[in-house]
């Protein structure tokens, strides 16, 4: 199976100084897949249904995903919610807003969100194996 850390080490691997503004756009994206997948996969072990069968509604996993970590969700956390969602317009800004500049500094802003997230899963939300 693939390991979507790998998307993170991409997005690592275009932070550096001197990339072009295609680089740093890429690295936002690469970033924010890389730990969305992770969550979804933890998410869907513990029992949380995240995945969309449906072709034309894969959009909602991301929806489904970012709502468990909410207030009322099955794993609430404040601050992963709030830096998935910060994640997510930094990725809105990089792949679909042509006029903005994007630049290391988003993509070093990006890295940190993730970098939280990822502690957040190895320390709270998914310390624990998922129940047999």
């Amino acid at each position: 199976m693939f390991n979507p850390d790998a998307f993170i080490d991409i997005s690592r691997s275009f932070s550096g100084s001197g990339r072009n503004e295609a680089e740093y756009r890429t690295a936002i994206g690469r970033a924010l897949y890389g730990v969305f997948l992770r969550a979804r996969e933890e998410l869907e072990v513990r029992g949380a249904r995240v995945k969309v069968l449906d072709p034309s509604r894969r959009g909602d996993e991301h929806a489904k995903v970012r709502a468990q970590f909410k207030r009322g969700g099955k794993f609430p956390h404040d601050k992963v919610s709030q830096r998935f969602g910060s994640l997510y317009e930094l990725r809105y800004k990089s792949d679909y807003n042509l006029d903005a500049t994007v630049n290391q500094q988003d993509v070093l802003q990006a890295l940190e969100y993730v970098k939280y997230i990822q502690e957040a899963f190895a320390t709270t939300l998914f310390k624990n194996p998922p129940d047999a």
